[in-house]
């Protein structure tokens, strides 16, 4: 099946489930993200990803306490995915107006009025694809550029840098091209979004720690703080007690991160930021994603060996053993 009808297919679930009402295309995306928790772990390889993940980051979490949580996050993942369609294809106005409160707004739209550039560090948590209609919608549109990761199928990728754009924001592609249009506009003191949570495509990226172990992370973070010294930001954008109806935005001012001096410190500062907004929300962040597949010794097996990994677990072996624990990450 080619790339171009998959894309062709994917397109056209989403523009069906963009004309149904938001509580039941999410709760359809989380009904269908539960039941794979259901089902055997040999055959549920997302829900095992999750597991291992929190299992590896948060040393004192029981298994079964894993499981709870690893469900949750399945349900808030199928709640995120079919939120798309309305984020893409709903009146700006309406989504917006989902957004009960914003954090940090007063502080962000200072910076984004003064002459230093402004840095957006984002990740995949809750309802992330909102904050970008949000910062088009509140930035000066000419100066405000979000790095993406391009779709595979031209249908998609067209689809959804069209929704994305909706409200002025410019996006650019994660390549050579996207990273000079990045330069140029710190330099011309504009604003810039970066989801900073993922593995860098390029594996020379320097390794710092996240939850205790270290992964490669994006080293242009670093080029673009030390050369122009923007205003830096952690955003997160999570759903509250009221669902896809109450999204809380948060800009977090990271001043740690502005003032460190080298590579290291900067990302170093950088995920510990990161690590916080999970953790006030460990069941909404996107715990299917293999952040730690790399070392800076090579893969780690932790997800191809997840199967008997979970069974020793859950034998009672200790995760020390097992590598599955911070200190003993080599």
């Amino acid at each position: 099946m080619s790339k171009s009808y998959k894309g062709h297919r994917l397109w056209l679930v989403v523009r069906f489930l963009a004309w149904l009402p938001l509580p039941l295309v999410t709760a359809f995306g989380a009904l269908v993200a539960s039941l794979i928790t259901l089902v055997p772990l040999r055959y549920a390889s997302a829900y095992r990803v999750v597991l291992i993940n929190l299992l590896a980051t948060h040393p004192d979490m029981s298994l079964a306490e894993a499981r709870r949580i690893g469900r949750k996050s399945m349900a808030e993942l199928g709640r995120t995915l079919t939120e798309f369609s309305h984020v893409w294809h709903r009146p700006v106005a309406q989504t917006l107006g989902r957004v009960t409160r914003i954090h940090g707004e007063q502080a962000f739209l200072e910076a984004t009025a003064s002459e230093r550039p402004v840095l957006l560090l984002s990740l995949h948590q809750g309802s992330w694809e909102i904050s970008n209609l949000y910062l088009g919608d509140k930035t000066d549109p000419e100066k405000t550029l979000i790095m993406y990761q391009p779709h595979p199928a031209t249908l998609m990728d067209a689809m959804v840098k069209a929704a994305r754009e909706r409200t002025g924001s410019v996006l650019i592609p994660t390549n050579s091209q996207g990273v000079k249009k990045a330069l140029a506009a710190m330099k011309a003191g504009g604003t810039l979004g970066i989801l900073s949570d993922h593995n860098p495509g390029n594996r020379s990226n320097p390794c710092v720690p996240f939850f205790g172990y270290d992964v490669p992370t994006p080293a242009l973070i670093d080029k673009l703080v030390q050369r122009y010294r923007p205003h830096v930001f952690i955003v997160s954008c999570q759903r509250g007690e009221g669902g896809v109806k109450d999204i809380h935005i948060h800009f977090e001012h990271s001043p740690d991160i502005e003032q460190a001096s080298d590579c290291t410190a900067i990302l170093t500062e950088m995920n510990a930021a990161l690590q916080r907004c999970i953790d006030r929300n460990v069941a909404q962040y996107q715990w299917t994603y293999k952040r730690f597949k790399w070392s800076p010794q090579g893969r780690r097996n932790w997800y191809r060996e997840s199967m008997p990994l979970l069974r020793q677990i859950e034998q009672g072996v200790d995760r020390k053993t097992l590598g599955l624990h911070p200190d003993a990450d080599m």
